[in-house]
């Protein structure tokens, strides 16, 4: 018999509860340890556990002293704090699993992948729509030419606040909300066109969510209470366009206060138009839709939503925790590693800085 991968989980607010859920529910790991400072998380979330009875600390310097009762650590702390976090059990040589983005800024996520590299540690991203059965099937089909080159791509991506928890709201301890939200996105659009990206250029602002006017922020998925925020230095909304070294754009719309949330049939909404004239577009991490081309062709292909997630759960969410457990069981590389990470990390932040300084961002300057 297979000997159980042993578990740590350091933060249990929205993401570390996802996964002590997803975790507890897969036969071949066990959760020993978790951490979280916050009473009241640590209660909520130890309430979802059937198959584990974890010990529990306050902080991750404590769990430092128990190494020897985990094989790997699974880290969804705010964003601010991967730095400190993730170093001492790389340290230790501890495989994590690290929500994303790897960090607010380039410089702490370059010390991470830094230390991971002298360490010989893998790091997984939680860059989870790369282990989503509708984005898998989105490269399949692209890799089956079905659209020529990728020459266009799009993202749609109007939705609720973030959760009211001040961190979100502040720039420095979240990196934005084009780091904090959309780093998943331009994932999305380095993995499916395939080339380098070169250079950012971006608008937005604050329409609804302004500094120094009282908004009560409510978010459809969150357990935190509605909290009237007044302070936020995040945009919430903005256009950003991405400029490829094959020639390829790429192109995202973000907004950050539609009420109750989206609404709309399409949802979260993806497209590519290919070098063919065909075009491929993904509706709620549910479906996708082919068209065009060579000939009069339309395909409509709804996908298995449930087998890579948690009872309903985030698309992608259980592959990705089954593909860590096989990382640390076998040292196989991530899927979703560190460069991937910071590539899509880079775009964020060129993004951002366009928005403050009104101009395109070449990557390169950000190196």
């Amino acid at each position: 018999m297979t000997k159980k991968i042993r578990l740590a989980l350091v933060g249990l607010g929205d993401m570390g509860s996802g996964h002590l859920y997803g975790f507890d529910r897969i036969p071949d790991c066990e959760i020993t340890w978790v951490a979280d400072p916050h009473e009241s998380n640590r209660s909520r979330a130890l309430g979802f556990l059937k198959n584990n009875k974890p010990q529990v600390c306050r902080t991750h310097e404590e769990l430092l002293a128990h190494a020897d009762d985990y094989d790997a650590v699974v880290i969804s702390v705010p964003n601010y704090l991967h730095r400190d976090v993730a170093l001492p059990f790389i340290a230790l040589g501890k495989p994590l699993f690290l929500e994303k983005p790897v960090a607010p800024k380039l410089s702490a996520c370059d010390e991470i992948m830094k230390a991971a590299e002298e360490k010989g540690v893998p790091v997984q991203i939680g860059l989870v729509y790369r282990y989503s059965n509708v984005y898998r099937r989105m490269e399949k089909e692209l890799k089956q030419g079905r659209l020529g080159d990728v020459t266009m791509m799009w993202c749609k991506e109007f939705r609720d606040p973030f959760p009211p928890a001040d961190w979100f709201y502040d720039e420095e301890l979240s990196g934005g909300a084009l780091v904090e939200k959309d780093c998943h996105h331009f994932d999305i659009f380095n993995w499916m066109i395939g080339a380098k990206p070169v250079r950012v250029f971006a608008s937005g602002g604050q329409h609804v969510i302004r500094k120094g006017e009282d908004v009560l922020v409510t978010n459809s998925y969150t357990h935190y209470p509605a909290k009237t925020i007044n302070t936020s230095s995040i945009v919430d909304h903005a256009w950003v366009t991405v400029d490829y070294d094959n020639g390829s754009k790429a192109m995202l719309g973000l907004c950050m206060y539609l009420k109750p949330y989206n609404l709309t049939d399409e949802g979260l909404e993806i497209g590519l138009i290919g070098s063919n004239g065909a075009q491929m577009i993904a509706k709620r991490d549910k479906s996708l839709d082919i068209s065009g081309g060579e000939d009069l062709t339309r395909e409509h292909i709804d996908l298995d939503v449930v087998s890579d997630s948690s009872d309903g759960g985030h698309t992608g969410s259980q592959t990705q925790r089954y593909a860590f457990l096989n990382t640390v069981r076998t040292g196989e590389k991530p899927f979703a590693d560190l460069n991937v990470g910071r590539d899509a990390l880079l775009i964020a932040l060129a993004a951002e800085r366009s928005i403050k300084e009104e101009r395109y961002i070449y990557l390169d300057e950000l190196k």
